[in-house]
């Protein structure tokens, strides 16, 4: 019993650091830290995320996605922003939030696309090739979770950069930085063992 456990935990640490790598080593080219760098896109797609942290105080995450989205259109890169986050209720929105804070950055309302069905990151992506008609764009998200981000496009079919936000003190979000080693599994399973259940 001691050596199948062992074997499953080998095996099980393989197979996270095997997608790990893949999906590092097929997008990293594509992950953007200087915007002059990027061929610019029609469309900016920024994922959503909770704009407050637990204990109340802003959230640096979302914060410097909402910099970032704003720096991208204000040096024409994108001409329009597909703000793409979840509603769990009339409290927490994201995809509003994110309009409420791009609005307060001078940022026009007519530019802003709100995507409020964005659950996952497959998901938002998904919608914005099918729903909002998109296939090239620019992603707009933290580097740790662009890599991911970019895996998922190129198996969708988008033409896709990313340009990374500012990533707050990787000590102080360790855990969410953890916790993309087995979303990374988990996006290899969705889209290349368990593709049917993704359509």
């Amino acid at each position: 019993m001691l050596d199948i456990i062992k074997w499953l935990t080998i095996s099980t640490l393989s197979f996270v650091v095997i997608c790990n790598l893949w999906i590092v080593g097929t997008t990293h080219e594509r992950v953007i830290r200087d915007s002059s760098q990027l061929i610019g896109a029609e469309v900016g797609l920024v994922f959503g995320t909770s704009q407050h942290q637990i204990n109340g105080e802003s959230n640096p995450f979302f914060t410097n996605r909402v910099a970032s989205a704003k720096q991208l259109f204000y040096t024409g890169k994108v001409e329009k922003l597909v703000l793409s986050g979840s509603k769990d209720s009339i409290y927490y929105d994201e995809a509003e939030a994110m309009k409420s804070a791009l609005l307060e950055q001078g940022i026009a309302d007519e530019v802003l696309i709100l995507d409020k069905y964005g659950n996952r990151t497959i998901e938002s992506l998904s919608r914005l090739r099918d729903v909002y008609g998109y296939n090239q764009c620019i992603l707009i998200t933290q580097e740790y979770h662009a890599y991911r981000c970019l895996f998922i496009a190129q198996k969708l079919g988008l033409d896709a950069q990313c340009f990374v936000a500012q990533t707050p003190d990787r000590k102080e979000h360790i855990w969410a930085l953890l916790r993309e080693l087995l979303a990374r599994t988990k996006a290899v399973i969705d889209l290349y063992i368990l593709p049917a259940q993704n359509d």
